[in-house]
């Protein structure tokens, strides 16, 4: 604790109080009903894109696959060297779907 003037221990009071209640607990958000998407796609390098957003490489989502809600998406590999790839998937709630991808390479 600070010594010195009672301004000085005023101060450093409220400045513990205000960090102290930051980091409060908070009501986590519920993200609503989702279903999981997990990948078989080659290369491994392709980069994934789902919904016009890139998430990464592919290899990434392969265990542990993307959580999206229940519906149609849009999902696009793109690697380089190789033509692009786009598939229409359907997602239902509280289900796992495979999605299954292999690009193929430019010809030289």
């Amino acid at each position: 604790m600070p010594s010195g003037s009672p301004a000085r221990v005023f101060l450093f009071f409220l400045v513990s109080v205000f960090l102290v209640s930051c980091g409060g607990a908070h009501k986590p958000v519920d993200p609503g009903p989702r279903g999981t998407v997990r990948f078989k796609c080659e290369p491994k390098t392709a980069v994934l894109e789902v919904d016009e957003t890139r998430l990464g490489p592919v290899k990434m989502f392969e265990k542990t696959g993307v959580l999206l809600r229940p519906g149609q998406h849009r999902v696009s590999l793109s690697a380089k060297d190789h033509f692009s790839e786009m598939k229409l998937i359907e997602v239902v709630e509280g289900k796992v779907t495979i999605v299954e991808i292999n690009l193929r390479e430019v010809p030289e």
